[in-house]
């Protein structure tokens, strides 16, 4: 699939879909620009683009669409790069009919996600480089609207490719999990783990250690103690338990591929990073399809961190590393996948979120759609032939909320 058409159809979906009203679009009248100060904008966009001797223009915010639209008939095919995490503004410019340019075929591309980690990603998945890109705030935006996209913008410019590591040796990785014994598929869950692991370190939620069969090939280490709401607590016990160089945690509806698993011996041969973030993808409704938009895709997960004194996890809901050593950075060819949705009936994920808002002690609401989007699965996947590459993420933004619209 070409980059035109994977951009193109990811932001259909993501525009038909609305959670109040699956496909509708909104009848919202859109002011209309003024051509003088367009022209203006417009012609100071593309001498900034033709001084930076970059190759593509990824210019950030629809704004009116005026300058967008001006840019789309002036730069060459596939040069313009519009990324737009505002879905409802988007939305009122096609029903206005502001985006024609944006088309099957079109002279640009538009990359649509409320989450800046999904722009960054699908731009990665469309074969576009950083180093390529010169990254643009749309002048039409208010100084509120440029601030919405502020973490998007640290993310393109002030995220660098890491190089991999010369010398890779098998590390001394913990992996480690807290489970519940009645997950389903508990021995999927387990069958994932290889035979060159330090250790797997297990905390169950429970009055004392279940009779589940567990792997037998390397050292387990295991305990029971009931989760009591509060999942850092669970964590921190798991953490407490590890011994290795690396930890890398998991849930039970959560797996890597075999060759996810043969990536993480480059990771951890990383002398700089102290913990690698995961992209998250959600099967559903079928195993071909995934869930995506409005941060349901990527779900960006700090999984593999160096162990060191101070490691703690915070909240009793949605925990969160605290301590961490060293820069972070981002697995781009690496993905967990999340069974949650295939694995679970809707009741048992309904008991599953209610658990959630009783640790988040009424702080916190989960709720569960009927519907969500989704798009065919490959297009979330990279198709990058050296794996895996990692991004080093800017240090003052790296695990602080980007995924948030």
């Amino acid at each position: 699939m070409s980059d035109a058409d994977l951009l193109f159809e990811y932001a259909g979906e993501v525009l038909a879909f609305d959670f109040k009203r699956p496909g509708a679009l909104p009848a919202v009248a859109v002011p209309p620009p003024d051509p003088a100060s367009t022209a203006r904008q417009a012609a100071r966009c593309l001498a900034a683009f033709e001084r930076s001797g970059r190759e593509r223009l990824a210019l950030l915010g629809l704004g009116s669409g005026a300058v967008a639209e001006v840019l789309a008939g002036e730069l060459p095919e596939g040069r313009l790069l519009v990324c737009e995490q505002d879905l409802a503004l988007a939305r009122r410019l096609m029903a206005a009919g502001r985006l024609g340019w944006w088309r099957t075929g079109g002279p640009a591309r538009l990359v649509l996600d409320a989450s800046p980690w999904a722009v960054l990603l699908l731009l990665d998945r469309a074969g576009y480089d950083l180093d390529d890109l010169f990254v643009l705030p749309n002048p039409e935006l208010t100084p509120k609207g440029k601030a919405g996209l502020k973490s998007l913008e640290l993310l393109l410019m002030r995220s660098r490719l890491l190089a991999q590591p010369a010398n890779v040796s098998v590390p001394r990785l913990s992996a480690a999990a807290i489970l519940s014994p009645s997950e389903p598929d508990l021995p999927g869950f387990f069958a994932q783990f290889p035979d060159w692991l330090h250790e797997l370190v297990l905390v169950w939620d429970a009055p004392s250690l279940p009779a589940v069969p567990v792997p037998e090939h390397f050292n387990v280490w295991q305990t029971a103690r009931p989760l009591g709401n509060d999942f850092s607590a669970q964590r921190n016990a798991m953490l407490s338990a590890c011994s290795g160089d690396w930890v890398l945690y998991l849930d039970a509806d959560e797996r890597l591929s075999a060759e996810g698993w043969a990536a993480l011996p480059l990771l951890c041969a990383d002398r700089v990073v102290g913990g690698w973030h995961f992209p998250r993808v959600t099967p559903y409704p079928t195993a071909d399809r995934a869930l995506t938009g409005f941060g349901l895709w990527p779900d960006i997960q700090l999984r593999l961190f160096r162990r060191s004194s101070g490691l703690r996890f915070e909240n009793p809901v949605h925990e969160r590393l605290s301590g961490l050593p060293g820069p972070q950075a981002l697995v781009l060819d690496v993905e967990i996948e999340h069974l949650n949705r295939l694995n679970r009936n809707e009741e048992t994920i309904r008991r599953k979120l209610a658990g959630f808002d009783a640790a988040g002690g009424g702080r916190v609401r989960h709720a569960l759609s009927a519907e969500y989007p989704s798009v065919p699965r490959d297009f979330l996947s990279s198709s990058r032939a050296v794996l895996p590459r990692g991004l080093l993420l800017p240090p003052d933004k790296a695990g602080q909320g980007l995924d948030r619209p």
